[in-house]
């Protein structure tokens, strides 16, 4: 029953991962244009429809908008990107208002509907760049997950001042060995047994 039970909750939680968020939603007929078109082909697709995504590379708030540089990458069947595959280059994407720089962080995923400007060129560092610009219609941050491994947590010796302190407080040993079919107590650490014997005393009457 358990079983049937995760199997049935797993494929719930699948199948609301594998749709996009509301924001992101377009028509189902609608032609979308690729990363790889937008570069080879600006003219031809100029002011057609994207659904692009990635990694913010930077923010620019202007005065009545905020710019982002995007690092592009392939996304998943509900608009995710997919960050452990190679990036396809970089665009820029224009969003009407202020979007606090210290909410969309460098680093965090994004993924937008927009309409395909053109090309502009800029910079990557001191490189110069060319990159796909649209106007944004809907875009979606992304939520930071971060998974401890906790297999990896070490229980690190007593001279903690020079090692970060992950360590348990209450940990239990139990001994293996079986005596007489019981579990025997724990075993203390050995000792020096060669104690010195008490000395006993006789009073001599004379």
């Amino acid at each position: 029953m358990n079983i049937r039970i995760c199997a049935l909750l797993s494929a719930l939680f699948l199948a609301g991962c594998s749709t996009f968020p509301e924001k992101l939603k377009l028509e189902d007929n609608t032609q979308l244009v690729t990363y790889e078109n937008a570069r080879s082909n600006a003219e031809q697709t100029k002011g057609k429809l994207l659904r692009w995504g990635g990694a913010i590379a930077k923010v620019e708030n202007k005065p009545d908008s905020t710019i982002f540089e995007m690092v592009s990458y392939p996304l998943t069947s509900y608009g995710r990107p997919r960050t452990n595959e190679e990036s396809m280059g970089r665009f820029r994407i224009s969003v009407k208002g202020f979007l606090d720089p210290m909410v969309y962080q460098v680093g965090r995923l994004m993924t937008f509907t927009a309409q395909l400007n053109g090309l502009e060129k800029g910079l990557v560092g001191e490189h110069e760049y060319t990159f796909p610009t649209a106007m944004v219609k809907g875009y979606y941050l992304w939520k930071n997950v971060q998974r401890i491994e906790v297999n990896n947590l070490h229980v690190w010796p007593s001279h903690h001042m020079y090692y970060p302190r992950y360590y348990r407080r209450n940990v239990t040993y139990r001994n293996t060995h079986r005596n007489s079919g019981k579990m025997s107590k724990p075993s203390r650490p050995s000792r020096a047994t060669n104690y010195a014997k008490p000395v006993t005393t006789k009073r001599i009457k004379k």
